[in-house]
């Protein structure tokens, strides 16, 4: 009896063992597919890239293919479906073909609306333009265990967007016109940080910089590309091409600028908007500029190529607050190697930011409407593209100040543009101001929750994100598109992929529960 008994007894140890063995295998092959540490890298090839490219245009072209076929609801439903099989298929083969995919629908996405639907459009059709919100929800969906886990040790920038988010959903008083193009530009970008980070903070620092080269390298070709086929056949023909003047969607583009009283044309290659096209070149510098100052020797070549090619297309495109970019970034880096102030870094570079363009509309228009334009901002609008932008930042700002509570999400901004609006319902509720239409949408709560989002971020990242979300925040102020995916989705993720585990709280975190971090070759660090 005794050694029946026993038998049973080892019996039931060996039913629990192997259980525990299944539960953990489970887990482990979970962890695999969300970019736990203990999944092993996928080495991207050019196979990837034209794979995670063909993916991003399918998932455009299977729904717009049958615009005037389907009904609207039928079309949503295909669209969704499309994004739900690539966005599972690609986080199964790795998160870092995820992270690229992602990309390709945020550069692909008017590209495919003006090739797919040749007729007239008056807006990008929802289930179009929300593709890349539909991504991030599903990738969330398929990490949030491993989210939760890794996101313990960033908990403040946890919450301060929690705050944000509920601000901002709060000033939703209806979900139709241009409310969700608004909450997308104003949610997306912080939670796209949020998503990269809880999917690599347990990767290897040489994982996160390998994927981060790539990023780049795939965001260069893209941008290259696309300027020099339109170079080649001329940007009449190009825009022709794609449907430029047929889709309203896309004919507010505009094809030419000014720069201190000359005329300057513009192009925008695969990203169709030129504005666009250079925001994600100067981004595309700033990161390669910061991989080729802490990276290995071997890759700065490469870096230095990616920097002298987005250079020409950042030239070419005409965006002026790319070039704002550029500069508040080298403020930015100086700062932050000069001080651990968080605060003292971002404040600097917004004020900076703000006072050159003051200075370049007083050279442009004169320093009496410089003074004039925090009396009456619509008054100083005129001539210079850029007097537009400076006089939505003053407007939706005194708004936000006067006024305290915001207008509500979807009202006025750059989408009243689009449907119609006239000048003073544009620019006085923010128009081309990222953070004049925030202010004004989401009042003073809304903008003062937003900073200390980025802040805590630029805190707990390290000093390159810092940099990076530094020149992404001081030029949004005079770029409303700056808050879009299209142009802001290579500069969060590569914040996310910057961060770094030398931050008081990485620090606090790791000793505090005894983990330890390894490189690919299983070194601990």
């Amino acid at each position: 009896m005794t050694t029946t008994i026993r038998r049973r007894d080892d019996l039931e140890k060996g039913d629990a063992h192997r259980s525990r063995v299944r539960t953990r295998s489970l887990a482990s092959l979970h962890r695999a597919r969300v970019g736990d540490v203990g999944s092993a890298a996928v080495a991207v090839n050019p196979v990837h890239l034209l794979f995670v490219t063909l993916a991003a245009f399918a998932v455009y072209a299977i729904p717009l293919s049958f615009v005037g076929q389907f009904r609207p609801t039928a079309l949503m439903v295909l669209s969704v479906a499309a994004v739900v099989v690539a966005t599972v298929l690609t986080m199964a083969i790795g998160a870092e073909l995820f992270v690229v995919f992602w990309l390709a629908l945020a550069f692909f996405q008017n590209f495919a609306v003006g090739t797919f639907v040749p007729g007239h459009v008056d807006l990008v059709p929802v289930y179009i333009s929300e593709s890349k919100t539909v991504a991030i929800v599903i990738a969330l969906a398929l990490m949030f265990p491993t989210a939760m886990t890794n996101l313990k040790r960033y908990r403040p920038p946890v919450i301060w967007y929690g705050l944000f988010a509920l601000v901002v959903v709060g000033h939703v008083s209806s979900l139709g016109g241009a409310t969700l193009p608004y909450l997308r530009n104003f949610l997306i970008p912080l939670a796209t940080v949020l998503l990269i980070v809880a999917i690599t903070a347990q990767w290897s620092e040489e994982r996160r910089s390998g994927l981060l080269r790539v990023v780049v390298r795939y965001s260069t070709a893209v941008l290259t590309i696309g300027t020099f086929a339109e170079a080649l056949v001329g940007s009449s023909a190009w825009r022709s091409m794609v449907n430029v003047d047929k889709n309203g969607a896309l004919n507010s583009l505009s094809s030419v600028t000014s720069f201190l009283g000359m005329q300057i044309d513009r192009t925008g290659g695969f990203i169709v908007e030129p504005t666009n096209a250079g925001y994600i070149a100067a981004a595309v510098i700033i990161i390669a500029t910061l991989v080729s100052i802490q990276g290995p020797r071997s890759v700065r070549a490469g870096m230095y190529v990616c920097i002298a090619l987005c250079g020409w297309v950042l030239i070419s495109s005409g965006a002026k607050s790319g070039l704002l970019m550029l500069l508040v970034a080298s403020i930015s880096g100086v700062t932050y190697a000069r001080s651990k102030r968080v605060w003292g870094g971002l404040l600097g570079g917004w004020s900076i930011s703000l006072l050159v363009v003051l200075v370049y509309v007083a050279v442009a228009t004169g320093p009496g409407k410089v003074v004039s334009v925090f009396a009456d901002p619509l008054g100083i609008v005129g001539g210079d593209s850029t007097t537009y932008h400076l006089a939505g930042l003053v407007a939706g700002m005194k708004h936000a100040v006067t006024e305290f509570v915001g207008a509500g999400i979807g009202n006025g901004g750059n989408f009243a543009r689009i449907a119609g609006a006239p000048i003073s319902r544009w620019i006085l509720t923010g128009g081309e101001s990222s953070w004049g239409v925030l202010a004004y949408q989401a009042g003073i709560l809304g903008i003062v929750l937003f900073a200390a989002t980025v802040a805590s971020l630029c805190k707990h990242l390290g000093r390159r994100s810092a940099v990076l979300l530094s020149a992404w925040t001081s030029a949004a102020m005079f770029a409303e598109a700056l808050f879009g995916p299209q142009a802001a989705g290579l500069i969060v993720v590569a914040a996310a992929l910057f961060m770094t585990v030398d931050t008081d709280n990485a620090d606090e975190s790791a000793s505090g529960n005894g983990t330890c971090y390894t490189t690919e070759k299983g070194d601990e660090q």
